[in-house]
């Protein structure tokens, strides 16, 4: 398969280096300030694109992987650390999945959602989402276990994906997306936030408050 070339970062997001595996597959790199989290997002397209914005700034460090070079642009994601272009599955074995790590997998058609999460599902991410109706997701749970996934492990996976917020607009989808990430990631519920008593947890702000 011909790989188009990536587009070229601005002078301000200088690439600090670009890299061409043997099967094709090409990443670039960038500086940018984040929190330490990182988020691996499977797919380009338009729900991709909007979960990209809303975690952009909130300082994630933010990966995306695709077959499709047409959306997996410079242009559409200015702010993205990597841009992994070539086979979805493949790519995400190879990254470095920590327990700072949340991955969402969006791909195009949903065509290789199911092998992307048999990539990811044993790994330590802390988040694993999948955009799926109620078909996919007892066909896709199916699967693992047919395949000897422990249970455990299938009880992780966030399909389909969201905190139920309503709305089915690609950017509705995005924000919930990312308040269940968020949600994960502080160990919260994610539901209504209520005032029962004093909390002595202390707070952090940052400087606009």
């Amino acid at each position: 398969m011909d790989l188009k070339p990536m587009s070229l970062l601005s002078e301000k997001q200088q690439t600090n280096e670009e890299l061409r595996s043997e099967e094709g597959a090409k990443e670039m790199f960038i500086n940018a300030p984040g929190t330490g989290d990182r988020l691996i997002i499977a797919g380009s397209g338009n729900v991709a694109l909007n979960i990209y914005k809303i975690a952009s700034i909130l300082g994630y460090s933010i990966t995306l992987i695709d077959h499709r070079a047409e959306t997996l642009t410079r242009e559409r994601f200015p702010e993205a650390s990597k841009l992994l272009l070539g086979n979805i599955v493949e790519l995400l074995e190879a990254c470095d999945i920590t327990e700072t790590t949340s991955i969402v997998l969006v791909t195009y058609n949903h065509e290789f959602d199911l092998p992307a999460l048999q990539a990811v599902v044993k790994s330590q991410a802390r988040y694993i989402g999948v955009l799926g109706n109620k078909r996919k997701v007892t066909a896709y749970f199916s699967k693992l276990k047919i395949l000897g996934i422990y249970e455990e492990l299938i009880d992780r996976v966030h399909i389909p994906i969201g905190l139920d917020l309503g709305g089915q607009l690609a950017a509705e989808i995005a924000l919930a997306a990312v308040a269940e990430i968020q949600a994960v990631k502080y160990g919260r519920p994610g539901g209504f936030v209520i005032i029962k008593h004093v909390s002595k947890e202390i707070e952090k702000h940052d400087e606009l408050f």
